[in-house]
């Protein structure tokens, strides 16, 4: 997974063993921090409450939507240009 939808330092786990508590006090800021090995990102710490928030979301998100499994192969990516319009549909 390339494309990467948060910013976020990267850190190579044999560097972050000895700043594990450094990095847990950056989260505050960063809200999450990447680990790789031998160039590949491979894990990520996330700060709790943000990965509360995301939860959240999320099941908000799934109230909201519902999508018969027999319509998903009639499904697209909407553009963000078109998303931006219904939003702006949206506002009360």
């Amino acid at each position: 997974m390339n494309n990467l939808i948060i910013q976020s330092d990267v850190y190579p786990i044999s560097q972050a063993r000895g700043i594990f508590g450094t990095l847990i006090d950056k989260l505050k800021d960063e809200k999450t921090i990447l680990f790789s090995k031998k160039g590949k990102i491979k894990a990520a710490l996330v700060d709790f409450d943000y990965l509360k928030k995301l939860q959240e979301d999320i099941n908000q998100l799934y109230q909201k939507t519902y999508i018969d499994k027999k319509l998903i192969p009639s499904t697209r990516i909407f553009s963000k240009k078109e998303i931006s319009k219904w939003l702006e549909e949206d506002k009360l």
